[in-house]
């Protein structure tokens, strides 16, 4: 868009066609185009249809429905194409103007314009609808107007176009009596539509321009283009209109500058004004801070004066109050040196240092007797310890009656520090047992949230191999593989044998699968795990699985599982297929592999029951080994607390105080 136009449309509010609506027109059976507010071209081959749009456009902007005047015009200056034509659908099938239609049933068709207010923002649209009856090529037409944009059903029920009683009835019963307006007369509602809804256009010129603009040509001399599309008269001289053009270009850029010119010299006159303006200002604010210092100067000038005064009155009364202090510190000294003399010749000093003497004896006697009580029921405490000796206890007795001897004393230390490292030692072993038990709390605790949240809770080396092998995949292939663990795709149809069947498979089920067409890449990609980390992850090779056979025994495990992916079955039998169902023990020994629903197992002439943990804690096949493990890590969490608790009493217990001072004493 050019600087003019965007210049032009911003001057201010217009109507702009947003979109159009056609059904059952010409080669059109179903279409809504979509217009810019500014400006659309129609591009394409001879053929496709931009005539077929305008024709469409010209009869509802010029409510006429003859279209002898107009139809085709934009393609053709001598077409003679007619509204049956369009409404049918004729097409040409042969070189001798042999023609058919596309619709040979009866039909309706609409064509319905969309507007906006670029102010406001507001729709309305436009259109017209056809009955259209094949047998004759009669013709019904109705005019219409409404509020709002375009319907959402575009005119149409959901297997066809709306009839004109339809679109009538829609009318009514969405639209208040002022919101829309129908008529079948071609001038009523021309008169209507550009004197209310397009704003007020000329009925007589608009329609003149429009089709005049429609068949346009470039290659047109300028005085022909003149005469057709923008002067009505034909006596016309171009050299005067030239010249009017010329010099109206020259004044229009005259006055242009002239009008920038003024607007520059009003612009430095405003800034001048308001430059003179603060200039005054500041004068004015100059003074009043120079007269403001000079108040405040005087101010602290009155406020020293005052304060100078004062000291001076308070100097005087401290020199008259240090004089009379003076005399009485003299009066004091001279009794005080004749105290001194008189306490001297009477002992006084001498009686006084022993009093300080007999003090501090009777404080070091006094604090030894509190501790030797303390002591003493500290040492009581073990008398009820099971790990005391008779001789301590003895030791213990005489340290209480103060008949203790020395060489009894360091045999009683010298015992309880004994007693004291082998508690210290039981107490230790208690910690970390305890230290141990939480720790398997906290994880049986996270267990049973993933368990009761719908998680299986699988490993955590099994997840992280897991989303890596799939986001490999996803990096190789571009797509997003699932990858599975094989226990999520296997269901056991029998609970008699879910324990064999879990227990037999053991690590089997955690296998990685993926779809057989990404088999090699998955195990490519396996090959880039840390095998110090991963070594316990499978991937299976479900290509080769699909592609295997293996025989299947009468009543074996693989007749209790059933597997959500078909290319997993061959795996399955490949895996349970030998495996027979046994419900005796001594039925065991007539197979070469059997077992019984206790998980006792009959493989390579040993007989052997299955590690419990594999159909236990490590139950993953079916929605009740959710179950079954949610009742097992809530035992075992049970069973932890119940032997944490007295640990923790144990661990609780500290050595006294008064137990560590007696080994010092």
């Amino acid at each position: 868009m050019t600087a003019e136009y965007k210049d032009t449309v911003s001057q201010g509010p217009f109507l702009a066609f947003t979109r159009i609506c056609l059904n059952n027109w010409h080669y059109i059976s179903k279409k809504v185009l979509t217009l810019n507010e500014e400006i659309n071209f129609f591009t394409g081959h001879s053929g496709s249809g931009k005539s077929t749009v305008i024709d469409a456009m010209q009869l509802v902007l010029y409510a006429n429905t003859d279209g002898r005047g107009f139809f085709n015009k934009a393609a053709a200056d001598d077409s003679d194409r007619s509204l049956i034509e369009y409404l049918r659908g004729m097409v040409n099938i042969g070189d001798n103007n042999e023609f058919s239609y596309l619709r040979n049933q009866n039909f309706s068709s609409t064509i319905v314009l969309e507007l906006k207010h670029t102010d406001t923002e507001e729709y309305q649209c436009i259109g017209i609808v056809f009955d259209v009856e094949t047998a004759s090529n009669e013709i019904s037409r109705r005019f219409f107007w409404h509020k709002g944009p375009l319907w959402e059903n575009e005119y149409r029920s959901e297997t066809r176009t709306l009839s004109i009683r339809e679109v009538e009835a829609c009318l009514n019963s969405r639209y208040g009596k002022e919101e829309h307006f129908s008529t079948s007369h071609n001038e009523r509602f021309r008169w209507i539509l550009y004197e209310t809804y397009l704003g007020g256009l000329d009925s007589e010129k608009f329609p003149l321009l429009f089709k005049r603009a429609i068949p346009f040509r470039m290659n047109i001399k300028l005085e022909d283009f003149v005469k057709e599309y923008i002067c009505t008269e034909q006596n016309i001289h171009m050299e005067d209109m030239q010249e009017s053009v010329m010099q109206y270009g020259r004044m229009r850029r005259r006055i242009e500058d002239t009008s920038r010119e003024i607007a520059q010299l009003r612009a430095i006159e405003e800034a001048f004004n308001a430059f003179v303006s603060l200039e005054d200002k500041i004068s004015k604010y100059q003074w009043f801070a120079k007269k403001l210092e000079i108040l405040d100067t005087r101010s602290r000038i009155r406020h020293i004066n005052e304060r100078t005064a004062a000291g001076k009155e308070d100097l005087n009364r401290q020199a008259e109050a240090l004089k009379s202090t003076e005399e009485q510190i003299r009066a004091l000294t001279i009794q005080s040196d004749e105290l001194l003399r008189r306490i001297a010749s009477t002992g006084y000093e001498e009686l006084k240092n022993q009093l300080a003497s007999l003090n501090e004896l009777c404080q070091q006697l006094s604090h030894s007797e509190a501790k030797w009580q303390k002591t003493a029921l500290a040492l009581k405490q073990w008398e009820n310890e099971e790990i005391t000796s008779n001789q301590t206890l003895w030791d213990i007795e005489e340290f209480e009656q103060r008949t203790i001897s020395r060489e009894t004393l360091m045999r009683l230390k010298a015992s309880l520090s004994v007693m004291e490292e082998d508690t210290e030692k039981l107490r230790q072993e208690t910690v970390t047992r305890l230290n141990e038990l939480k720790r398997k709390e906290k994880q049986l605790k996270e267990e049973l949230d993933q368990l009761q949240a719908g998680s299986k809770a699988y490993p955590k080396y099994l997840e992280e191999a897991r989303e890596y092998i799939q986001r490999r995949l996803l990096e190789e292939t571009g797509k997003s593989v699932d990858v599975f663990v094989l226990a999520d795709l296997l269901e056991v149809e029998n609970d008699m044998w879910r324990n064999a069947v879990e227990g037999y498979l053991g690590n089997n089920k955690l296998s990685l699968v993926v779809p057989p067409k990404y088999a090699k890449e998955a195990l490519q990609i396996y090959s880039e795990l840390d095998k110090k980390r991963y070594y316990s992850v499978a991937v299976l090779d479900t290509q080769k699985a699909l592609a295997s056979e293996s025989p299947v025994l009468a009543d074996s495990l693989a007749e209790e599982v059933r597997v959500r992916e078909s290319y997993l079955a061959p795996y399955m039998e490949f895996l349970l297929g030998k495996v027979v169902k046994c419900s005796f023990v001594d039925a065991l020994t007539s197979c070469k592999i059997g077992i019984t629903p206790e998980c006792l197992l009959y493989h390579s002439f040993r007989l052997q029951y299955i590690n419990p943990e594999h159909y236990t804690r490590m139950a993953y096949i079916g929605k009740d080994s959710l179950r079954k493990r949610i009742r097992l890590v809530q035992e075992e969490l049970l069973a932890a607390d119940r032997e944490k608790q007295p640990l923790e009493a144990v661990s609780d217990c500290r050595q006294s105080p008064g137990k560590s001072r007696a080994f010092r004493l």
